[in-house]
């Protein structure tokens, strides 16, 4: 019989084997399987209600696109080694877009996770639970400690304001309350904030040392849009802690742990009426509100709302206050200020909010009981102090990004006071420092902040004789600013240029909207009256004289 063994396919060089037809298989059965079984596995998990969160999803698809593209490279290296280079790009991408199809199918299909309960209050507290650094603590019992916690606030707080606890529902980074750098946290809690309509935040951290005792620290979360005019003072503040000696085993112990955090709720509804009366534009019933919160009886650390951080909102409380009022008031709110700041020990957990405030206030006096940057009217080596702290601040990387925005927009006007009181000549740090706030990214609590430097620039640029580009600048803080006083003493500088420019309807309509917010900021406590008449005066003065000088009447 002939032998037909040289036409076999198998004997010829080159051909596989059946063995190396087997592992052609199985490796063709592996590229099916993370191209498609993987991601279509992830989406039966996910319509069998096993909701998996997005971090392990990308995970799994990073494992999968890996093995992936091992498969391919083996695959054209065993089955396409003889092909044209054209034929095995279009096998890679074809196997890449038949994988990324199959993810979109899962991201499409995917339930949306559920959203957050909106609480329908008016004055919130969300509860999102205690972190255990190191996983050493039952979550189950961390959640109930939350859902309890929650109960006693809606009892010991008033009725108008709702507590509810998303211990389960939200996943907030909340270890990351040990260290100083908290912008991912801050950033969750904002959008947490937003979405659950909560205005105070609670959550807190636990720990274990080798013995068994447990620590937990209390903390509190305060929104930027709390206190508008000071949005560097937004972000979470640890309350003192409270030592549990045989942790959650103990019956007792946990009945302790309840009744003290009970305890500590009493001031924070407190606190929540002086931070919505700050936000309404009431900075003298704020500061009456949280000088009860510092009697003596409170100061054992018994509260979620530390001492340091009363005096710190108390400070900026009369900081705000003092704007309107000139005179022997203002200097009097401004000392008290300063001694509130001063009072904060370098080694607390505030201390830099502290500092920033601090610089800020020694500003303010440095200008004197009737503020001003005219030549032989400021205290100079004061000033100087001032720039060389805040220049530092802004570069320190140890503030947050807000505390660096809000230390060079101060230093802005700053540098520019001392260039008005003939002190520094103008060598353009002013506009550099302003251009560097208008640059900056926008995050919460910056508008107010660009309003500072449009204002600035716009002080800046009428002392240099630019009396347009003045009027445009004041007309972009006045957009970016809800503040009365600001507002009011803004419109009141647009309505002096647009006079001196002989622009007398635009002048009187400035006038008119200045004395507008004026007298709002006189309603809520924030102008006094005496102020309010003085500011009408000038502008009668100035109608008076433009009428004159520029030929026009009423």
């Amino acid at each position: 019989m002939p032998d037909d063994s040289e036409g076999r396919p198998a004997d010829r060089e080159g051909a596989p084997t059946v063995k190396e037809g087997g592992a052609s298989l199985w490796l063709w059965s592996l590229l099916g399987a993370f191209t498609v079984a993987a991601p279509s596995a992830l989406l039966v998990v996910e319509k069998t209600g096993s909701g998996l969160r997005p971090a392990p999803v990308i995970l799994m698809l990073l494992a999968a696109l890996a093995g992936l593209v091992l498969a391919v490279r083996v695959l054209v290296r065993e089955r396409f080694a003889r092909r044209s280079r054209r034929v095995r790009v279009l096998f890679c991408v074809a196997s890449g877009a038949l994988f990324f199809f199959s993810v979109a199918l899962l991201f499409v299909f995917r339930e949306p996770s559920d959203p957050l309960v909106r609480i329908g209050g008016v004055r919130d507290v969300a509860v999102v639970g205690f972190a255990a650094p190191g996983g050493h603590q039952d979550r189950r019992v961390l959640a109930d400690v939350s859902a309890e916690l929650a109960r006693t606030m809606a009892e010991r707080i008033p009725a108008a304001t709702a507590a509810r606890s998303y211990a389960t529902e939200a996943a907030l980074p909340l270890d990351d309350l040990q260290g100083a750098e908290r912008r991912r946290l801050d950033g969750r809690t904002e959008s947490f904030a937003d979405e659950t309509n909560a205005e105070i935040v609670v959550g807190g951290l636990v720990t274990s040392d080798t013995a068994g005792q447990t620590t937990v620290r209390p903390a509190v979360y305060v929104r930027a849009d709390q206190v508008p005019d000071s949005p560097e003072l937004a972000g979470w503040y640890l309350s003192e802690p409270i030592l549990m000696a045989r942790g959650w085993d103990s019956a007792r112990g946990r009945a302790r742990l309840g009744a003290e955090l009970t305890e500590r709720t009493s001031s924070l509804a407190q606190f929540i009426d002086a931070l919505d009366a700050w936000r309404n534009g009431s900075p003298a019933e704020a500061r009456r509100i949280l000088t009860g919160l510092l009697d003596t009886a409170r100061l054992d650390g018994s509260s979620f709302v530390p001492p340091d951080l009363v005096r710190l909102f108390r400070g900026q409380a009369m900081e705000r206050e003092a704007a309107g009022f000139f005179g022997p008031t203002r200097m009097e709110l401004l000392d008290m200020a300063r001694q509130d700041f001063l009072a904060i020990p370098e080694n607390s957990a505030i201390a830099r909010r502290a500092a920033l405030s601090l610089a800020a206030n020694s500003y303010r006096r440095a200008l004197g009981p009737t503020p001003s940057c005219e030549p032989g009217r400021v205290q100079g080596e004061e000033l100087a102090a001032v720039s060389r702290a805040l220049r530092s601040m802004s570069g320190n990387r140890e503030f947050t990004e807000l505390m660096r925005l809000k230390a060079t927009a101060n230093l802005a006007q700053v540098e520019h006071c001392r260039v008005r009181a003939g002190l520094i000549a103008d060598d353009g740090t002013v506009e550099r420092l302003v251009a560097a706030v208008r640059e900056a990214p926008a995050i919460t609590g910056s508008a107010e902040l660009r309003a500072l430097a449009e204002s600035i620039a716009a002080v800046a640029a009428e002392y240099r004789g630019d009396r347009a580009a003045a009027r445009k600048n004041i007309r972009a803080a006045i957009d970016q600013s809800q503040s009365f006083v600001e507002r009011g003493i803004w419109y009141g500088l647009l309505a002096s240029w647009s006079l001196a420019d002989c622009d007398v309807e635009a002048g009187r309509r400035a006038q008119q909207e200045s004395l507008t917010q004026l007298t709002a900021a006189m309603e809520n406590g924030q102008l006094s009256a005496e102020l309010r008449g003085e500011y009408q005066r000038i502008y009668a003065a100035e109608w008076g004289e433009a009428q004159e000088r520029c030929g026009e009447s009423r």
